[in-house]
Order: structure tokens, then C-alpha cells, then sequence
């Protein structure tokens, strides 16, 4: 692969041509998770903005995204593509730690993360801020690759002489965490090489 820059359009582009070429369609993994999500009242939180993906088609469906992300390099390509597919005005990125979130209780009607449960040091600190900054109703969605997927990854940062960490918190733990918690689960679902979950929270918020 090319040598850009990491943080460019460029590279972020041709690593989507090689995923694609590898069976692993990132943008078809985010619309289905985004179908799953469905309807929900007030604005969305994404957590674990990575490159944007999932603020972006957020975005393309008419919300109002919030996306945060300890990683400002990772954050520049989802500004970048942000504009590129002309939703810009709808995606605030903020570099942010999601142990300690800079937001109000109850500030969104959603809270998604997608492809970073693996990349979570203090699960149970982030899933209580997620819990927290939930409107009482809202809904919960969470999604990550699946072995099939991780394997994928793994070859293409192997590729670029790079390993790929995954640590141990899976769907299924961030699952019994919620629903331990008061939270009804919606929906489980396996596509596109992903383990998709949607939550919700009581009106009392749990």
C-alpha cells in the first residue's frame, strides 16, 4: 500500500479499497448499524469517532452528531470525509476522554460505538458515562467485528508492518452490563461481519 500519511483522506481511502478487496465492506457494516438503531428522539453521541464512519452516516440520516475521540489523528480524517460527503454541519468531533465526558445528564437520545469496545481500558467507567449522558428512554447501540472481521483487520495492519491489539470486552459483556442495569435489549443481530446490539433504557433512564 501507499505510504500516506497516517491521518490523510488518501490513506484512509485506499485502506477502504483494501478492506473491500479482502470481503469487508466497512460502509455496507455501517449503514446495517445504523438500520438497527431506528428512530429515536434528540441528538446522538458517537463514541469512538475512529475515522468517522459512524458519525458520518449518522449524519447522512438527518441527526445531529456529537463524536468523540482521544485520538485527534484518527479524528482530522473524519473532518476531512465530513466535509468531503457534505455533512459537516451536522457532525461536531471533539477530542475528548470517555471516562470523564463533557456533557450534561441526559443530553442525547442515542448513544452508539461501533468497532471500539475492543480498544476499552475501563469498560465499566465508559458504559457509565454512556448510561449517564443517555436521555431516560433512549436507546443504547453497540457494535464490533466479529473473528471473521478482526482476522481481516489484523492482515491488512500486518500489511503495514503494524499489529492490531484487541483486548477482551466483547458485545455480549457490554450487553449484560446495560441490561444488568435496567436496560431491555432490542435487538442482537450478526451481519456483515459485525455482532450488532440496540438497547434501551427505561423512562426513568434505569
Amino acid at each position: 500500500m501507499t505510504d500516506f500519511p497516517v491521518g490523510s483522506l488518501e490513506r484512509y481511502e485506499m485502506r477502504m479499497a483494501l478492506y473491500r478487496s479482502l470481503g469487508y465492506d466497512r460502509l455496507a457494516a455501517t449503514r446495517y448499524a445504523v438500520d438497527q438503531l431506528g428512530t429515536f428522539d434528540g441528538d446522538v453521541l458517537d463514541v469512538g469517532s475512529g475515522q468517522g464512519l459512524l458519525a458520518i452516516e449518522l449524519g447522512r440520516r438527518g441527526g445531529l452528531v456529537t463524536s468523540i475521540d482521544s485520538n485527534a489523528d484518527e479524528q482530522r480524517v473524519g473532518v476531512a470525509n465530513a466535509g468531503h460527503q457534505g455533512v459537516a454541519e451536522r457532525i461536531a468531533f471533539l477530542t475528548a476522554d470517555a471516562r470523564m465526558m463533557p456533557f450534561d445528564d441526559g443530553s442525547f437520545g442515542a448513544v452508539a460505538m461501533m468497532d471500539a469496545l475492543h480498544h476499552l481500558e475501563d469498560a465499566p467507567a465508559i458504559f457509565s458515562e454512556m448510561r449517564r449522558v443517555l436521555a431516560p428512554g433512549g436507546k443504547i447501540l453497540l457494535a464490533e467485528m466479529t473473528a471473521e472481521g478482526f482476522a481481516i483487520v489484523a492482515r491488512v495492519h500486518r500489511s503495514e508492518g503494524r499489529v492490531h491489539p484487541v483486548g477482551p470486552v466483547t458485545v455480549a459483556a457490554a450487553v449484560n452490563w446495560f441490561v444488568s442495569r435496567g436496560f431491555r435489549l432490542l435487538s442482537l443481530s450478526e451481519e456483515h461481519l459485525h455482532t450488532f446490539a440496540v438497547l434501551a433504557g427505561t423512562p426513568r433512564n434505569c
